[in-house]
């Protein structure tokens, strides 16, 4: 969807006919009504461009103080600004970030129209991948959290909706999805959270992935690092971080274990406190270094078998924790490893992640398991994963 918004930015909201969308309006769809299917005779979507406006500033609105000005001006959602050419509403946006402009349009532009394509996923209601069953207080096992009425548990049957228009996944409804999956030695149930992760309560570790020099996100990120580094963080009364727990944790037991300034064999896996997040219920956060920098210096790269090393290492350190005397741990949350700037497709990533899981549970299949996305389509990917196991 990112260059469909790229797409929009450049032609502006007076050409936004032109701009030839099929997954925006595939993932508008079930709550606008349009059908998002070919017209008759044309080969082309018809796009119903207002309810296409209308999501969009809808998830720019919902962006944080300091960015919902620049994406207002990005998209010509401000007044005035509607007829602009891309090029001067990219110069006027770039000024508002007080950004230079070059690194607005390779770095600060790109993250925020992946986050404005974020907020339109999770804002969206579309065709669910499974029938909904509210459970009405009963909470989710390994979780202790009630299923809301707004993001209902969902009863996944083994038949999987076609792709969409553009042969993507439908996107998945937020919440909670509790998965029957076929594994070798016997049946498990996975539980998938459409959530950031730093929302999870009760579940006894929650992992993080990491780089393997073990450097974790920033804070204002919406990675996985980043958004655990954030919520796991002491604050004061006005919400100033004063005490970075987990990463201050992680770089102590970097330097217990790691020489100075050198990196990690992909998959290592290091242990630290849950820092603030103790109050949610959450006992441990795994860090599995699985991403290396880009050789060209832009993004990372991640390898499957990277992943799959870091998830058999996370349960058999929970194992030996848990067998030592140390905590009960019994329930895991997993992240899709790499599926962000990682380089992993979300299915490449899922499957990696159950291959490993195969392995884990067959040597223990008493543990809870819940995988974890913010992101709706990489969601549809998992669930499609765990249906190709029941076939």
């Amino acid at each position: 969807m990112s260059q469909e918004l790229h797409r929009i930015r450049a032609l502006g909201l007076l050409r936004l006919h032109e701009a030839a969308l099929v997954e925006l309006p595939g993932v508008l769809a079930p709550s606008t009504g349009a059908d998002g299917r070919p017209g008759p005779g044309e080969g082309e979507v018809e796009v119903d461009t207002v309810a296409v406006e209308n999501a969009l500033r809808r998830a720019v609105d919902g962006l944080d103080p300091g960015q919902r000005e620049v994406g207002l001006m990005t998209f010509g959602l401000l007044p005035r600004t509607r007829a602009l050419p891309g090029k001067e509403r990219r110069d006027r946006a770039a000024e508002l970030a007080d950004i230079g402009f070059d690194r607005f349009r390779k770095h600060h532009e790109k993250l925020l129209i992946r986050q404005v394509a974020e907020a339109i996923l999770a804002g969206a209601e579309p065709v669910a991948a499974a029938v909904p069953v509210t459970h009405g207080d009963a909470a989710m096992p390994g979780t202790g959290v009630p299923a809301p009425t707004s993001s209902p548990v969902v009863e996944t049957p083994e038949v999987y909706p076609a792709p969409g228009p553009s042969g993507q996944p439908v996107p998945v409804r937020t919440g909670l999805h509790r998965v029957a999956t076929r594994f070798p030695h016997g049946e498990v149930t996975i539980t998938l959270h459409v959530a950031p992760i730093e929302l999870i309560e009760d579940v006894d570790v929650l992992v993080s992935s990491e780089n393997i020099y073990f450097e974790m996100s920033k804070t204002f990120r919406r990675t996985v690092s980043g958004s655990l580094r954030r919520a796991g963080a002491t604050k004061d009364a006005g919400g100033r971080i004063v005490d970075d727990v987990i990463a201050r944790q992680l770089r102590s037991w970097s330097e217990r274990s790691v020489p100075s300034g050198l990196p990690v064999a992909p998959g290592t896996v290091a242990v630290t406190p849950a820092g603030a997040l103790a109050a949610r219920g959450v006992r441990r956060i795994f860090h599995a270094a699985v991403t290396t920098p880009s050789a060209t210096g832009n993004g990372y790269e991640t390898a499957p078998e990277a992943v799959a090393e870091a998830v058999l290492r996370v349960f058999r350190l929970a194992g030996e924790e848990r067998d030592s005397g140390g905590l009960p741990l019994r329930s895991v949350a997993l992240p899709l490893f790499g599926a962000g700037r990682g380089g992993l497709a979300a299915r490449e990533s899922a499957e990696a992640v159950l291959a490993a899981l195969e392995i884990a549970l067959a040597a223990d299949p008493d543990w809870s398991v819940h995988l974890v996305t913010r992101n709706a389509v990489s969601a549809a990917a998992v669930l499609d994963a765990l249906a190709a196991r029941r076939r």
